[in-house]
C-alpha cells in the first residue's frame, strides 16, 4: 500500500477534533479527495514500473539506440516547420486560458533585465533583453526559439511534463506566492491536454491568481489610488526575511505587481527551503496592452540525450498529453486549501519527533474491521482495521489493498500527545517505520448551513441498531450511521464525547447529540455529478482482541533528513 493514499485517509479520518470539525465543514470535498487518494496510489505504481521499464527499453532496443546515437549531435529537421506549428494542437482550450495580451518587465535590484511580450492570439512570448541582439520567443507548446549564425534554431527540452511542474514551482518559491492555485492549474492545463506551463509561470500567473488567492492570514489586504486607478495590494506576513514584500491587483483585479525583497537575514537554508536567489530585489510588473508576436521559422535542435528522456516522460504520461472528457471546475477549487503547502513544510520543518521519543509499545484491546469501496471503474475495495484502546492518546489503522496483496502490512498510528502519525511497514521479510507531523488544519470559517440534514431510518449493522444522519447539498450528499451500543468508541472517528475544549458553534446539535459517546459504523459519501468519486466504509467486525506494535522492533526511515535515512 503506498504512502500518499494512506496517510491521505487516515489524515482525513482520524486523527484530532479540529480535523474532525473542518471534515464535518467540509463534506463537499470527500469524494472527489477518495478518488484523488486512488489517482495517487495508481501513479506511484506507474511511475515506479514504467520508468524502470522506459529506461531499460530505451537503452537495450536496436531502433531506439540508433535514434539516441543519431541525437549525440545537435540535428535538425529536413523542413522548417510554419512558424506558429504548436497553436495547431489544444488551440481552443489554449485561448480559454490564456484571455488578454500583456508585457511582462523582469527587474532584479532596480535594473531592468528582461521584456516579455505576450500575444494571446498567438498564444506565443517574444522575450528582449540588453544582451541579446535578437529576440529569443517561446511558443504554446513549450519550444525555444534562439538566434544563432544567421537562423533561428528550437528547443522543445522545457515542453517535457516535468519541466511544466518545476520551473513554476521554482518561481513560486522565488517570489513566495501561494502554491496551490499553480498546482491546481497544472493539473487542469494537463487534463485540458495542454502542454502545462510553456512560459515557465511568469505568463501563467497572470491567468492564474486572483486576488481571492491572497486572502487568509499570511497577507494584509489594503486599497490604493494611484492616478485615478483602484488598486487592492496584499503585503507579505509570516514571511520572515520578505518584509516589505507585496502583490499587486488593479480594478478588473488583473495582476500587475509582484515584489519581494528578501533579505539577508544570516539563517542557513534548510532541507524545507527551496528558494536559492540571493538577497536582493525583485519586481514582476504586468501591463495589459496590444500586443503583437510573429514566430520566426525556425529548425529543431535536439539536445543529447533528449530522445530517451522523452520516451521516459512520455511514458510515465501515458504517451503525453491526453484531454479528459470530464471537466470539472470543482476539482480545481482552491478556496479550501489556502496555506496548505506552507502548513505542512512548516510542520515537516518544526517535526522534532525520534524514535527514540516513541513509547515502548502501542497497545490496543479492541479491532473495528472495516471495508472501503472505492467506486472506481474496477471497483476497488480496501479492508480497514480500527485499532483501539479506551482512554489512550493514541489509535491505530491497518489498510490494505485486496488487489496488490504482496504489499505487506501497513499500519498507521496516530499519537496524539507526540502530534505524530507512525507508519509501521512489514513488508518482504523487512521492518521500517516513518513519522510524519500532523499539520495544524488552521481555523476555518466556512460554515456548514448550506447542508440539509436529516434523519435516516434506524438499521442494523454487525449486530448494532444505528442511528443515521444524513447531510446534503446541491452536489454532495453523505450518509453516516453511528451506534451507542457498542462496548468501546473510538475516541477521535468523529467522536465528540471524549474532546476537551468544545467549541463548535458552527455545528448543529442533531450532529453533537447523534455522534457522542458512539462509534461510526458507516459512512456513505456521494457526488451527484462523478458516480465515479462515490465511496462507501461499512463495518464488518468488532472484536475484543488485543495488538501489539513494539517499535524497537522497526528500523526507522526518515525522508526528510539524509543523515537519518536508515537510522534507529
Amino acid at each position: 500500500m503506498k504512502a500518499k493514499i494512506l496517510i491521505t485517509v487516515l489524515l482525513a479520518l482520524c486523527f484530532t477534533m479540529p480535523t474532525q470539525a473542518q471534515f464535518l465543514k467540509k463534506l463537499k470535498k470527500k469524494a472527489e479527495q477518495a478518488a484523488e487518494r486512488t489517482i495517487l496510489r495508481k501513479t506511484d505504481e506507474v511511475v515506479s514500473q514504467k520508468t524502470e521499464k522506459t529506461i531499460d527499453d530505451a537503452t537495450t532496443r536496436k531502433d531506439q539506440s540508433e535514434n539516441d546515437n543519431s541525437q549525440d549531435t545537435e540535428q535538425t529537421t529536413a523542413v522548417l516547420e510554419p512558424a506558429n506549428a504548436a497553436l495547431n494542437k489544444n488551440t481552443q482550450a489554449k485561448k480559454d486560458f490564456y484571455k488578454e495580451d500583456v508585457v511582462i518587465k523582469l527587474h532584479e535590484n532596480g535594473n531592468l533585465n528582461q521584456t516579455q511580450f505576450f500575444d494571446a492570439e498567438q498564444v506565443a512570448v517574444r522575450s528582449t533583453q540588453d544582451n541579446m541582439p535578437q529576440p529569443s520567443y517561446i511558443d504554446s507548446e513549450g519550444f525555444i526559439y534562439g538566434f544563432q549564425n544567421g537562423e533561428y534554431t528550437k528547443s522543445s527540452i522545457v515542453a517535457l511534463q516535468s519541466q511544466g511542474m518545476m520551473m513554476p514551482t521554482m518561481m513560486v518559491e522565488a517570489y513566495k506566492l501561494p502554491p496551490e492555485p499553480v498546482m491546481a492549474s497544472l493539473q487542469k492545463q494537463t487534463d485540458l491536454g495542454m502542454t502545462a506551463n510553456p512560459f515557465n509561470g511568469i505568463v501563467e500567473f497572470a491567468f492564474i491568481y486572483e486576488p481571492e488567492h491572497f486572502r487568509y492570514e499570511d497577507f494584509k489586504e489594503s486599497k490604493q489610488t494611484l492616478r485615478g486607478k483602484t488598486y487592492t495590494k496584499f503585503d507579505f506576513l509570516n514571511e520572515p526575511g520578505y518584509e516589505g514584500s507585496y502583490v499587486l491587483f488593479d480594478d478588473q483585479d488583473r495582476l500587475v505587481e509582484i515584489f519581494t525583497k528578501k533579505s539577508d537575514t544570516g539563517q542557513s537554508a534548510s532541507a524545507f527551503d527551496m528558494n536559492m536567489a540571493p538577497p536582493g530585489e525583485s519586481l514582476l510588473v504586468y501591463n495589459y496592452q496590444p500586443v503583437t508576436v510573429q514566430l520566426p521559422q525556425a529548425r529543431e535542435v535536439r539536445a543529447q540525450g533528449q530522445g530517451l528522456m522523452e520516451g521516459v516522460m512520455n511514458n510515465i504520461v501515458k504517451g503525453g498529453n491526453q484531454p479528459k472528457d470530464d471537466i470539472d471546475e470543482d476539482d480545481y477549487d482552491t478556496s479550501n486549501s489556502k496555506g496548505q503547502v506552507k502548513s505542512v513544510r512548516t510542520a515537516l520543518k518544526n517535526h522534532k519527533v525520534k524514535a527514540s521519543d516513541l513509547p515502548d509499545s502501542y497497545d490496543f484491546d479492541w479491532q473495528l474491521q472495516t471495508e472501503m469501496v472505492l467506486n472506481t471503474k474496477k471497483k476497488e475495495t480496501m479492508d480497514m482495521t480500527f485499532l483501539i484502546k479506551k482512554g489512550a492518546a493514541y489509535q491505530g489503522t491497518n489498510i490494505s489493498s485486496r488487489e496488490n496483496k504482496n504489499a505487506g502490512n501497513t499500519t498507521m498510528v496516530f499519537d496524539s500527545n507526540l502530534n505524530t502519525m507512525v507508519m509501521f511497514m512489514d513488508a518482504q521479510g523487512s521492518k521500517f517505520l516513518q513519522m510524519f507531523p500532523v499539520p495544524d488544519p488552521g481555523n476555518s470559517s466556512e460554515k456548514i448551513d448550506n447542508y440539509k440534514i436529516s434523519d435516516l431510518p434506524s438499521k442494523t449493522i454487525i449486530g448494532y441498531t444505528c442511528k443515521g444522519l444524513q447531510f446534503e447539498d446541491d452536489r454532495y450528499i453523505m450518509k453516516i450511521y453511528h451506534t451507542t451500543e457498542a462496548p468501546i468508541t473510538l475516541s477521535n472517528f468523529l467522536n465528540f464525547g471524549n474532546q476537551k475544549k468544545m467549541d463548535f458553534p458552527d455545528i448543529d446539535p442533531r450532529i453533537v447529540k447523534q455522534f457522542s459517546n458512539g462509534l461510526i459504523m458507516e459512512m456513505d459519501m456521494i457526488d451527484k455529478k462523478k458516480s465515479k468519486n462515490n465511496v462507501n466504509i461499512i463495518a464488518k467486525s468488532l472484536n475484543k482482541t488485543a495488538t501489539s506494535i513494539k517499535p524497537n522492533q522497526y528500523q526507522t526511515m526518515d525522508l526528510f533528513s539524509g543523515a537519518g535515512m536508515l537510522g534507529n
